[in-house]
């Protein structure tokens, strides 16, 4: 069997923390390997630290063909989860690349923060929090309070996290129904939802609009005017995908103009969010820093799984057993693997 062992180095190049990756140095250097963990400030700079990497372990850094070019020794490219739009997959498969991710990766731990979003804007949470440290007990208007109980849920994909979040808005009695064209009717009859035949059904009757979609040419700006526009006017919108699925400027602009009564975001467009941003300032907001795949349990989790991805492609093994490889059927690795 083929061994990668000879001075393989591993790279992330988005912390300045190496204490943060105990976990993936331990396994790495006990498989044979080393690890390099430097932020780099710029594409340019990360190419430099990537350079004789052998495997790169990405949070959310842009990977593409340019940066791929000017890292001749790369073997392997982790993603710490699920999505993979900052990765160019075809670029890598050309170029012998192997590319791992982890499509079960914080599953309940979205759910339940979406859950979460939704009952904190429906009860005002963070208003009557921030009223209360501020002495005043009671000031905030109580307004209109969704009462979510009864009321109907609409997800938009009905995919692992779709599910999940399913099972716990029937878990508050509210109904759900679903959006997702790529599934058979039996997974609707079987989590007893209701299924959507189009966006603008599930928009137009959905009390409140949650949305789990990856993010990818069909799904970027999904969220935009005319979306927001045929939501109820006491709707509460949650995003714990990706930023981009909705437009942020016509999202604010439902906002402002009542066209919807809320929003819960743990994602944006772009991120971080900016401090000058409207939706800082609005009351009927909550925001969360792209923070709801974590849990001491999936953190832990997580980076066990990339460091044995890693220490697999040391051992010379494809590392399927603990990661999904999405180009294996394309990809010829440029040191061979069984």
């Amino acid at each position: 069997m083929t061994s990668n062992t000879d001075n393989f180095l591993a790279v992330q190049t988005e912390s300045d923390d190496p204490a943060f990756f105990q976990i993936e140095r331990d396994i790495i250097e006990a498989a044979g390997g080393s690890i390099l963990i430097k932020k780099a400030s710029s594409q340019e700079e990360r190419a430099d630290l990537l350079k004789s990497a052998n495997a790169v372990l990405v949070g959310g850094a842009k990977i593409d063909g340019g940066l791929l070019d000017q890292c001749p020794d790369l073997q392997l490219i982790v993603r710490y989860g699920v999505g993979l739009d900052s990765l160019d997959i075809p670029a890598a498969t050309e170029r012998g690349i192997v590319v791992a991710h982890y499509p079960d990766f914080c599953q309940p731990e979205v759910a339940n923060h979406a859950l979460l979003l939704l009952l904190s804007v429906a009860r005002k949470v963070v208003t009557h929090d921030r009223s209360i440290r501020e002495g005043n007990y009671r000031a905030v208007p109580l307004g209109y309070s969704p009462p979510l109980t009864g009321e109907t849920l609409g997800i938009i994909a009905l995919g692992n996290i779709g599910r999940q979040m399913a099972t716990r808005a029937k878990g508050i009695g509210m109904s759900v129904m679903a959006f997702d064209p790529y599934l058979p009717d039996s997974v609707f009859s079987d989590m007893e939802v209701a299924r959507a035949e189009s966006m603008e059904e599930l928009l137009e009757l959905a009390d409140h609009v949650t949305v789990h979609t990856p993010l990818n040419d069909e799904t970027r700006g999904l969220m935009d005017e005319a979306a927001f526009r045929r939501m109820k006017s006491t709707a509460i919108y949650v995003n714990t995908a990706r930023g981009p699925v909705h437009n942020q400027e016509d999202l604010v602009n439902a906002l402002e103009s009542g066209q919807i009564l809320g929003a819960g975001l743990d994602v944006f467009d772009p991120e971080p969010l900016s401090v000058d941003s409207k939706l800082v300032n609005m009351d009927n907001v909550v925001l969360t820093p792209h923070s709801a795949f974590y849990s001491e349990r999936s953190n832990t989790n997580i980076k066990n799984r990339v460091g044995q991805t890693v220490a697999q492609v040391i051992a010379g093994k494809w590392p399927t057993s603990v990661a999904t490889v999405p180009n294996k059927d394309q990809v010829i690795p440029k040191k061979r693997l069984v």
